[in-house]
């Protein structure tokens, strides 16, 4: 009896299907919006002929200068810290930035544990 062959992507985890079914998102995404604008473009035609269509594009590339390209909605970005992130409605914010420090107080005002009072 022979054994059924192992699939290759099998030690890739999870993390390679999401990749790949992001990546198909995204060219179906990109497929939909090139058609939706073709088919304006070939709708401009029809009812004003050279001059329709050329409004129709005209129309489309001032919608994506104005609006901008289209963003992806399921980006999230992921920031890391050593340690735990501060209560700043309790502490303020205290940041430095090249050597120059600056403290907010918390919203309310009042003092806080390290001696910052209310300014």
């Amino acid at each position: 009896m022979s054994k059924p062959h192992a699939d290759p992507d099998a030690d890739q985890g999870d993390d390679f299907d999401a990749v790949a079914f992001e990546q198909a998102e995204r060219a179906e995404r990109e497929e939909r919006a090139a058609t939706r604008k073709l088919s304006s473009i070939e709708a401009g035609r029809r009812k004003g002929g050279l001059a329709g269509a050329a409004m129709a594009g005209a129309m489309l590339s001032l919608q994506e200068i104005y609006e901008g390209p289209a963003h992806d909605a399921d980006i999230v970005e992921v920031s890391e810290s050593p340690d735990e992130p501060g209560d700043i409605d309790t502490d303020g914010i205290e940041v430095s930035v090249d050597g120059t420090n600056v403290w907010a107080p918390p919203p309310g005002g009042g003092s806080t544990d390290d001696g910052h009072g209310a300014r």
